[in-house]
């Protein structure tokens, strides 16, 4: 940034000229002598920006009389030339200020520090003449569908500030899960099943609020039966079946970690992985890759606070399974926990009717252990029967499994500074699979 300066010429011509003014004027413009001219116009430029200061001086050839004038007229042109340029002087400092200022925010090339309050400075506030309170410019239509085809119920609202968009159904709140699936979008709010029953016939309702008001569109589902549709789960579908487990595993801090389990399943499935109990979103950082009946969850750097409990979830419309693993972070920096473990109990799939057997093995003998089943104490009885080899090495088992013993299981050693825990899940299958 810098500074620049521009001038001109300007001529004024009076309302009466004499004879003497005239001749001047026409034998200068006529002489040839363009030095003269462009010398006079030199100096003008140089002396002054005011037009009067010019004037004064051509009139000053004219007459001692028209000179006193012409000298009054110069003074009073000079008192505003030095107003005008004072005025000029400080308008120039304060630009130039301002000028020094942003020279202070570089952005980008060998700057040192980066900076967004300049961009910030140019954005507009919003203007409250722009909200209004929510709208449906496309409401939801009645809908007729038959019984086993996929839903999709569609509306379209405006409003700002952009509304909160809840679903209804017969005076019920609904929320996403893995049958039904709500979403909202740049004003337009879906909400999808991808195969219907006859329980989801009724009255549907999508609400939009925000701080200006709110509004509502209705629409009833009607669902067309018939006896073959009620019978088509009945066939070659079934439930995901887990046959290769997660392991659990210890790993060092900015490793890369995969974990993977293997499902069959005679139909297609859905995929979701969970770190203690939340779901993972996938990204560059939390990878979701499947291949055929391998499900990964491929982890690019973990970081200590990646420690815990992993989950696969797989399930259709048949049914779900899941499979636990747990991941150790060992900082190098940091001292090793102790007791840990040697060898994870690990996660299993079982037959209804038979044993299922969990063991682990600590590298140093705990001071207490704690089996437990959906986070609760196991309490050691004849069904769930505890057992110890030795001081390092335990056992759980659980006999004759059922469908209630299913759910996810831990184990936590306790030793004199720390204490560390496992976790590993049971699933169960009907006999005949």
């Amino acid at each position: 940034m810098g500074q620049d300066e521009t001038s001109c010429v300007v001529i004024v011509e009076g309302v009466h000229v004499s004879t003497d003014q005239a001749d001047l004027v026409n034998n200068l413009l006529r002489s040839g002598d363009r030095r003269y001219v462009e010398n006079k116009s030199t100096t003008r430029t140089q002396e002054s920006y005011s037009s009067q200061s010019h004037s004064s001086t051509t009139n000053h050839v004219s007459s001692s009389q028209y000179q006193s004038s012409s000298t009054s007229n110069q003074l009073s042109s000079s008192t505003h030339v030095s107003s005008s340029r004072e005025t000029y002087s400080s308008q120039s400092t304060s630009v130039d200020t301002t000028s020094s200022k942003r020279q202070q925010k570089v952005y980008g090339g060998s700057a040192t520090s980066r900076s967004r309050t300049a961009t910030k400075d140019l954005e507009l506030p919003p203007s409250d003449a722009l909200m209004c309170q929510p709208k449906f410019v496309k409401p939801l239509s009645e809908m007729t569908i038959k019984d086993g085809e996929a839903l999709k119920l569609a509306c379209i609202v405006k409003g700002d500030p952009d509304p909160n968009v809840t679903w209804l159904k017969n005076g019920e709140l609904l929320s996403s899960s893995d049958i039904l699936d709500l979403k909202y979008r740049n004003g337009t709010a879906t909400l999808s099943i991808n195969e219907v029953y006859p329980e989801d016939e009724g009255l549907y309702t999508c609400k939009a609020k925000n701080t200006l008001g709110e509004t509502e569109t209705t629409c009833r589902l009607t669902v067309q039966t018939s006896e073959k549709a009620c019978h088509r789960t009945t066939g070659k579908e079934r439930a995901p079946r887990i046959i290769e487990h997660v392991s659990s595993k210890t790993v060092n801090d900015g490793e890369s970690v995969t974990l993977q389990c293997r499902v069959t399943a005679a139909t297609k499935f859905d995929v979701i992985w969970l770190h203690n109990e939340k779901e993972i979103k996938p990204s560059k950082d939390f990878e979701y890759d499947r291949l055929g009946d391998v499900c990964k969850l491929k982890i690019a750097e973990i970081f200590p606070e990646d420690a815990g409990t992993y989950t696969c979830e797989v399930f259709n419309d048949v049914g779900e399974a899941f499979s636990s693993c747990t991941l150790l972070v060992v900082v190098p920096t940091e001292e090793v926990k102790s007791p840990t473990f040697k060898i994870f109990p690990q996660s299993i799939t079982i037959a209804q009717g038979q044993v299922a057997t969990f063991t682990c093995e600590t590298d140093k003998a705990p001071t207490k252990v704690t089996w437990m089943k959906d986070g609760q104490p196991l309490e050691a009885s004849t069904k769930n029967a505890q057992s110890v080899d030795g001081k390092k090495r335990f056992k759980l088992e659980v006999s004759n499994v059922t469908t209630a013993d299913v759910g996810q299981y831990g184990v936590t050693v306790v030793g004199k500074k720390c204490e560390t825990s496992a976790s590993f899940s049971l699933n169960v299958t009907a006999t005949e699979l």
